[in-house]
């Protein structure tokens, strides 16, 4: 995870229904305590906003 070269020339532009700049990305499985840490700290370093759901079956009361 820690060479995104590949990803680098991956282009895309998306945006929201106001015209926003926005992705969504979803993960199965997860979170993942290998390479969830690093996702998070690329969005966090391009400061874009993380929101994080866990399905109900996963979560632990």
């Amino acid at each position: 995870m820690k060479n995104l070269d590949r990803l680098s020339a991956v282009r895309s532009e998306y945006a929201d229904a106001n015209g926003d700049r926005c992705v969504y990305l979803t993960f199965d499985d997860g979170p993942n305590p290998l390479c969830t840490p690093d996702v998070l700290d690329l969005l966090a370093v391009r400061k874009i906003q993380a929101h994080v759901f866990r399905h109900w079956c996963y979560a632990s009361a």
